[in-house]
């Protein structure tokens, strides 16, 4: 079967749609200052209907109320004078793993959000709006979450499996801070509670 979300998620995709994308907005001439309001008014409105759909999401998780026990381990991190954390044991339900993953979006779409302002009103970069109009949807659809409870992802293998990979920026994932649910790794961080 054709996995077009492995595609659409791959970081060629990326740098092929803002390349297109920033032809298209210097070959019409979209950041000429007759069309800056409808620009600003594209962008903001995209934004407003992302968080709309990000709600409404959070709403179909607590209505699906998926209450399948999620037991995982979180290595622990290396911290600056070479010393190593201890792994984290996480308890948690299909349901609040998902609210809590789409709560952790939301806040960097926040940021996303107060950055492009930033560039727009700061230095005057009218690309940034329109690029980030429509790859918020992109983004938002492409989701996990989204993939598994708008469109019907299956959650037993594959990358919609919970825990989910952590990737790290431009999609590399590093094997060491992976969760890990195997017995012989939950057990260990069984131990190392009771005997704290």
């Amino acid at each position: 079967m054709f996995d077009w979300s492995r595609i659409v998620n791959h970081q060629l995709f990326n740098i092929a749609s803002f390349l297109v994308l920033r032809q298209v907005t210097s070959y019409f001439g979209l950041d000429h200052s007759e069309n800056l309001d409808i620009i600003r008014t594209l962008y903001l409105g995209s934004q407003f209907i992302v968080i709309v759909l990000t709600f409404y999401l959070l709403y179909v998780i607590k209505n699906k109320n998926d209450t399948t026990p999620l037991r995982y381990v979180i290595p622990g991190e290396k911290q600056w004078n070479g010393t190593q954390t201890t792994d984290t044991l996480i308890e948690t339900t299909h349901m609040e793993y998902d609210i809590e993953d789409v709560k952790k979006r939301l806040n960097q779409g926040f940021t996303h959000l107060v950055a492009v302002a930033f560039l727009h009103l700061k230095y005057g970069y009218i690309q940034p709006l329109i690029i980030q109009s429509i790859l918020s949807f992109k983004t938002f659809f492409m989701t996990k979450e989204a993939r598994i409870h708008f469109f019907g992802g299956k959650t037993n293998h594959g990358e919609l499996r919970r825990p989910f990979r952590v990737t790290g920026i431009f999609g590399i994932a590093n094997e060491k801070s992976q969760p890990k649910t195997d017995k012989g790794s939950i057990k260990r961080a069984e131990k190392a509670l009771k005997t704290k």
